[in-house]
């Protein structure tokens, strides 16, 4: 039974490797996403098809495992704010998975299969691609991620705020709006990087504070049993 129990400072560990290693990752895979060119889309891919396919594959699950750090960065902090922010992220990381699958994964793939037919099949395939981007359910679709996404780093922000994080990495965390915009170069690196650079700054000094203060407390003189006694035969308070 007791292999089966994970230890507290492992349990910390493992915490802090998903806060801080999820939107790393996703960071530097985020330097190898160029904008998509909606005008000719074919062109701008053909280069690079297979890269484009294989990143949005991975996008996938970081973009879930992106959802699972605002409720880690959020742990212990217990709000309305936080609260509105957890249910906002599972609005916005469902939107997002579902979108990057309909745009991006979807576009490498008519990409991909268009490369080998003539000119004139290539631009049939186009023209659905265009059809695809204008689409009210995909447009639709990208505002309200838009939205939720907003939503949901906002009330993160007011919610450590109101937990007493300083306002610099708040600030800091506000950044990562940049990631609901678009998660292609330069808006979803530099997104990523601001929620690492919070997370970081939020995991290493703010939540260490209250551990220092306990330990200072525990280090403080304590009064014996015995010389408690003697204190109050002799009338001393």
């Amino acid at each position: 039974m007791q292999n089966g129990i994970v230890s507290p400072r492992r349990q910390d560990v493992l915490r802090r490797v998903f806060l801080l290693g999820t939107p790393l990752l996703l960071c530097i895979l985020e330097l190898g996403h160029p904008l998509l060119d909606h005008t000719n889309p074919i062109r701008m891919l053909a280069p690079i098809v297979t890269w484009w396919i294989i990143l949005h594959l991975l996008l996938v699950p970081l973009f879930a495992l992106m959802g699972w750090t605002f409720f880690l960065l959020l742990q212990g902090v217990q709000n309305r704010a936080a609260t509105l922010c957890r249910y906002a992220t599972v609005v916005y990381i469902s939107f997002s998975i579902g979108y990057d699958t309909a745009v991006g994964l979807n576009s490498g793939i008519l990409a991909s299969n268009a490369l080998a037919l003539p000119n004139a099949q290539q631009v049939v395939v186009q023209d659905a691609m265009h059809q695809l981007f204008v689409s009210p359910a995909i447009v639709l679709s990208y505002y309200i991620l838009l939205g939720a996404g907003i939503v949901s780093l906002c009330s993160a922000a007011w919610a450590l705020a109101d937990a007493g994080v300083p306002r610099l990495p708040v600030l800091v965390l506000l950044g990562t709006l940049l990631s609901a915009y678009s998660h292609a170069t330069p808006f979803g690196p530099l997104g990523s990087a601001c929620f690492f650079l919070a997370a970081l700054w939020i995991e290493l000094v703010w939540r260490k504070i209250p551990q220092k203060e306990n330990e200072g407390m525990a280090d403080a003189p304590t009064i014996k049993e015995g010389e408690l006694l003697v204190n109050v035969s002799s009338g001393k308070q």
